[in-house]
């Protein structure tokens, strides 16, 4: 049973929730597009590199398969997609977005005005936080099932916990780029993810939360 503590966070989320609903459905009333729609545009442009497919969109956004079909059906029709041969397999098709509909992408993945300025009220140590109790809880989501995997650093073959001991910062390591990474870095969708098997994934989550706590 959730304490008052959690019920008070889980209304506020709640609220939050609803208030992101309100925006997307108004956003959508302007553009002509529904929420589902604006979604799978954002999606593409962001995994262009990869010919992201129907069911890949599906996957993604945690929809059926039908849905995105549906959607992705009437993004073609509006001009803002189109379906072409798919490099690896001429029987499938990938989606790529038309010059129109990378303006409405960009559009679609801006997040509402007054969600930004609500973010900008915490200072930069509130947002670090934030951003660690963000990557925590979509982990623990996507472990139980409820969410599709998420392409997160902590979740990563090239994700490497606090690489750096002697560095007062505390800082990670990506081994892709061969850079340093700070908390702010870690990234919730990175294109270049590769999924660590759950053994390496364990361990780096556990190092990853003791570098947590010996940071408070």
């Amino acid at each position: 049973m959730a304490d008052e503590v959690s019920n008070k966070l889980l209304s506020g989320l709640n609220r939050i929730s609803l208030a992101m609903r309100s925006a997307a459905w108004g956003d959508a009333t302007e553009s002509g597009l529904t929420p589902t729609q604006s979604q799978i545009l954002a999606f593409i442009a962001a995994r262009s590199a990869q010919n992201p497919r129907s069911g890949d969109a599906a996957d993604a956004l945690g929809i059926t398969p039908q849905t995105a079909s549906v959607a992705i059906a009437a993004l073609v029709a509006k001009g803002l997609v189109q379906k072409v041969p798919d490099a690896s397999d001429r029987r499938a098709s990938s989606l790529k977005l038309t010059r129109q509909g990378e303006v409405a992408a960009r559009v679609a993945a801006q997040w509402p005005d007054f969600l930004l300025a609500a973010v900008q009220e915490l200072d930069p140590a509130e947002r670090k936080l934030f951003l660690r109790i963000l990557i925590k809880l979509i982990r623990r989501l996507q472990t139980d099932g409820q969410i599709v995997p998420q392409r997160l650093c902590v979740t990563c073959v090239h994700f490497q916990p606090n690489s750096h001991p002697n560095n007062p910062a505390g800082l990670h390591h990506c081994a892709y780029v061969d850079m340093p990474l700070g908390d702010t870095d870690l990234r919730i969708d990175c294109p270049d993810h590769r999924s660590a098997s759950p053994e390496v994934a364990n361990t780096n989550w556990s190092i990853f939360l003791r570098t947590a706590a010996s940071k408070n």
